[in-house]
């Protein structure tokens, strides 16, 4: 069964990924990962990203020049404790 810390701790050593990614990464389904990564998107530690470039990182609409065969869809990325403008708490 994936946990929750284990959505953490996979998002923490890669930053973004996309649902697919994830349930690869967790040997889980595409499913349960959104499920859990949904979860931490809720509690503010995860923002989803649209769609978003495999090769550059950049948002699709945000200045990346790459062919469209690179461009990921439902990619979430983990918000650190110490990004700017995140609570402390």
């Amino acid at each position: 069964m994936t946990t929750l810390s284990a959505v953490k701790r996979y998002m923490e050593d890669h930053r973004r990924a996309s649902v697919e990614d994830l349930a690869v990464g967790l040997s889980t389904t595409p499913d349960n990962a959104r499920s859990l990564i949904e979860m931490w998107r809720a509690k503010e530690r995860a923002r989803y990203v649209p769609s978003a470039c495999g090769s550059c990182g950049k948002a699709a609409f945000g200045g990346c020049s790459c062919a469209e065969s690179a461009v990921r869809r439902d990619v979430y990325e983990w918000i650190c404790d110490d990004e700017p403008g995140k609570d402390a708490s």
